[in-house]
């Protein structure tokens, strides 16, 4: 799990444009301005929830992760495999 990956989880979360986050320090701002955390505290607390996500199964490989998934496409955003 990378924190590219958290990032992309802010961006469908808070309506980012891929436009916006050519500006690296938009998302920043605005995940402090909402949450009123910095991202590194933000990026901790999704991977320890990440393990309390409902188990989602990848459609090419059959793997099961536990997983945040976008709210616009059926996408995986932050995931770590399920323990089997």
């Amino acid at each position: 799990m990378y924190e590219f990956d958290f990032e992309e989880l802010i961006a469908d979360m808070l309506n980012i444009s891929d436009e916006a986050r050519e500006d690296d320090s938009y998302i920043e701002s605005v995940f402090y301005e909402t949450f009123e955390i910095e991202m590194e505290q933000g990026f901790e607390l999704a991977r320890r929830l990440l393990a309390h996500t409902p188990t989602v199964k990848a459609g090419l490989s059959g793997k099961e992760y536990h997983a945040f998934v976008s709210k616009k496409a059926p996408v995986m955003l932050m995931k770590i495999e399920a323990a089997k």
